[in-house]
């Protein structure tokens, strides 16, 4: 049974592929590094307060001191996919196997790979960016589309997220709505050449790439976000073609891909989702006689910390149970957020102090 590996034959040419039909991967960076392991834990450094320094203290006339521990987040790959075909001998025509084996795997990974990569990364990213729904009266229009972009501008001005590289992907609607808009004179139009797939101009200082509707999240308008906050990470890219199968006269296609897509928890403040109203879940914590209650009724899973790290990524966090309780000291600080079930999206991280 003869097995032949091409993946030095075809590296160079996939990996082209992947950013030529990708709506996502050339917005992305690749800095976590999952050689060998499916976790990769990213150690983010905390802070103290700033202080008045003390010239008549006995000492510690720079502030009392606190131990520095740093916040760990977890990134782990999920996404196991892979997909097989057979090429009968008679149906490659006039056409060598090797040519026919070549049109089929790029029609696969164009038509049906990449776009579920997309599809994936897209939902991650709003999942675990901040997420903003329109607002209880508002409806989405030419008359309001350039306001919500500038609200995601404000929202990365307050965040520090730099100017450069920051890019947003937008439903057909939405784009329809900010190029007819009154105020649309005042910005750059959108009709710049593109760079890459999708690629149509750039506003408020995001590229915007204009992206099919069945890649979008369900009610989701547009993703705005940096390119540093997001990752798209291959473990295993593995194609197989056996040329000699049992049982076929021709060749046997065998693919593997193990990837996944993250937000980078330290740079969250740079992925923002505009949402339509009544999709986003609901989380609320209260304490009371040293006792915190986190309330999220629906969601698929409650997180929570005590340490003041984020519980989207947090090695630390907990699970609790809507309406479940938490003992808290005094000062301790609890935060929570709420995963929602399919077709909604992921709560504000809300927070209490005991006091």
């Amino acid at each position: 049974m003869a097995v032949l590996n091409l993946a030095d034959k075809f590296a160079g040419r996939m990996e082209k592929q992947w950013y030529k039909d990708s709506f996502v991967r050339p917005h992305t960076n690749g800095s976590l590094e999952f050689d060998g392991v499916d976790t990769v834990k990213v150690y983010v450094p905390t802070t103290v307060p700033l202080v008045d320094y003390d010239r008549t203290a006995k000492a510690n006339r720079y502030g009392d001191p606190s131990e520095i521990v740093p916040n760990v987040h977890l990134y782990k790959m999920q996404q196991d996919k892979s997909y097989t075909g057979v090429i009968d001998l008679g149906n490659a025509r006039s056409r060598t196997i090797g040519a026919a084996t070549g049109e089929w795997v790029k029609n696969q990974n164009a038509r049906v790979v990449i776009p579920e990569a997309d599809r994936y990364a897209l939902r991650r990213f709003a999942q675990f960016g901040k997420v903003v729904e329109l607002g209880g009266s508002v409806t989405l229009g030419t008359d309001n589309a350039l306001a919500q972009i500038e609200s995601a501008r404000r929202a990365f001005v307050n965040g520090r997220v730099p100017v450069d590289s920051r890019v947003a992907w937008a439903t057909s609607e939405f784009i329809g709505y900010l190029a007819e808009s009154k105020q649309f004179t005042e910005v750059d139009k959108l009709v710049e050449r593109a760079v890459v797939k999708g690629e149509i101009g750039v506003c408020k200082t995001f590229r915007f790439i204009e992206v099919p509707e069945d890649l979008m999240p369900a009610g989701c308008h547009f993703i705005a976000a940096h390119k540093s906050a997001l990752v798209q990470a291959d473990k295993i890219t593995e194609l197989k073609i056996n040329t000699s199968p049992q049982g076929y006269s021709g060749t046997l296609i065998e693919a593997r891909s193990l990837y996944d897509a993250f937000v980078i928890g330290s740079l969250a403040e740079g992925v923002y989702a505009l949402v339509q109203n009544g999709v986003k879940q609901a989380c609320d914590v209260k304490i009371s006689a040293h006792t915190a209650t986190v309330t999220a009724a629906g969601a698929s899973e409650i997180y929570y910390t005590l340490d003041g790290s984020d519980p989207r990524f947090s090695r630390s966090r907990a699970i609790i149970a809507s309406g479940g309780t938490v003992p808290t000291t005094a000062g301790q600080t609890i935060r929570a957020v709420a995963f929602a079930a399919d077709g909604k999206y992921t709560s504000d991280v809300v927070s209490a102090t005991d006091k």
